[in-house]
């Protein structure tokens, strides 16, 4: 049976009319935001602050911060878009989906499929398509110490763990194709672990362990968020430079202060231009220096990036390690890439690899019903009864599958 909209009318008005009450009004604050960003050129000054925050005392500061120098930016640069974009390249781009495991089921396994694809920037050569799919069934894979299946997060973390694996393999069988070698990974590259995801430490050496593997074929490596709604670490920023050092001791700085609501995106989309970037920055976080102490180059950077397609623009983040960050010439292909690759798509402005790669990743519900069937044939060729579904689920399958209609 399908939803009743007529039961629910009245409930989105009511939420309607709570959305009245709301200060969605953000004008002000923004101007307030603006002005403070024009104003934040002494970067000597930045970094004092900085460094104040991270004395013991001070409540914890999770905002942006400049690179060290001499790498370090004016926080509040803006880099037009670079012309021309570069003659030739290479993009690789990652992306993966999944199959959870079911309790219910009579054997327990769950599948990550990476897409890679494979873009020749400047050439006439046919893109390169890869999918990867591995199932994993062991009962070490399967189950935590305890016996207990694992949980869809330690598959996604597994996911993550190996899609940079996939990117750095493929990036060092093509590290003699044309320059620059671009890794597109599609998520933040500040990845980390909980201690409840079953396998945590080896997860995290894992990844680490492909990050070097990426240092060592010279590709520059680059997590591209589309529209990165919950970042407001330059916002962060600004609230800090606004406080007198006295003030700094007393104040929680996990906040935007008087800033408090606005997000980068907000900022950034006011102050950029299409095909324009902000300056690089790091997150001053816990979680990065644990990237710092694997090595200096390791340690996480971005920028801000607004992409277009003529018809459309977008702010991006875009994440990258400090070996790239410390590479202007880098940074510049990099931003001239990119800018490319988004206006590939119409009026879609995301990065065209990606979305190649996404298409190859993804494993539809067909997939894994057809993979279901393969595991059933399985079991029967070895006089096992695989049971699929038990009752309530078939039942809930008979209901929900796709019905045909007959007439007399």
């Amino acid at each position: 049976m399908a939803l009743e909209f007529n039961k629910i009318v009245d409930q989105v008005s009511k939420m309607g009319r709570m959305l009245d009450e709301l200060d969605f009004d953000l004008g002000g604050r923004l101007q307030v935001a603006r002005e403070r960003f024009a104003a934040a050129s002494d970067l000597d000054f930045i970094h004092r602050r900085i460094n104040l925050t991270r004395q013991p005392d001070i409540s914890g500061y999770r905002g942006a911060a400049p690179l060290d120098a001499p790498y370090h930016e004016p926080i509040n640069a803006v880099f037009p878009a670079p012309k021309p974009a570069p003659a030739s390249g290479t993009v690789i781009a990652a992306d993966g989906s999944q199959i959870y495991p079911n309790e219910q089921s009579p054997f327990h396994y769950f599948l990550i499929n990476t897409g890679l694809f494979v873009y020749h920037h400047g050439s006439d050569e046919t893109p390169l398509q890869l999918t990867i799919p591995q199932l994993f069934f062991h009962k070490e894979h399967v189950h935590d110490k305890s016996g207990r299946l694992i949980r869809s997060r330690t598959v996604d973390a597994r996911r993550t763990v190996t899609e940079m694996q996939q990117l750095g393999k493929l990036a060092w069988e093509l590290r003699d194709q044309p320059r620059p070698l671009i890794a597109l990974y599609d998520n933040h590259l500040m990845f980390s672990v909980n201690a409840d995801i079953t396998g945590h430490e080896f997860l995290m050496n894992d990844y680490q362990g492909a990050l070097v593997h990426l240092y060592d074929t010279g590709a520059l490596l680059a997590g591209y968020v589309d529209n990165p709604t919950r970042s407001r670490v330059v916002i962060r920023l600004l609230y800090l430079l606004s406080l007198t050092d006295a003030e700094v001791y007393r104040t929680d700085l996990s906040t935007g202060g008087d800033l408090e609501g606005l997000r980068d995106i907000h900022l950034f989309d006011m102050i950029l231009k299409p095909g324009e970037r902000s300056a690089l920055m790091v997150q001053n976080s816990p979680r990065n220096l644990k990237f710092r102490q694997r090595g200096e180059s390791y340690e996480i950077a971005y920028f801000y990036l607004k992409v277009s397609t003529g018809y459309q623009s977008s702010i991006a983040r875009v994440d990258i390690p400090m070996w790239v960050a410390r590479d202007k010439t880098a940074v510049t292909e990099l931003h001239g890439l990119l800018i490319e690759q988004c206006r590939m798509q119409g009026r879609n402005p995301y990065p065209y690899a990606l979305t190649r790669a996404d298409e190859l990743a993804v494993v539809t519900s067909r997939d894994k019903a057809k993979l279901d069937e393969m595991i059933a044939l399985e079991l029967r060729r070895k006089g096992l009864d695989p049971h699929p579904f038990s009752a309530k689920s078939w039942g809930k399958e008979l209901a929900r599958s796709t019905k045909r209609a007959f007439e007399i």
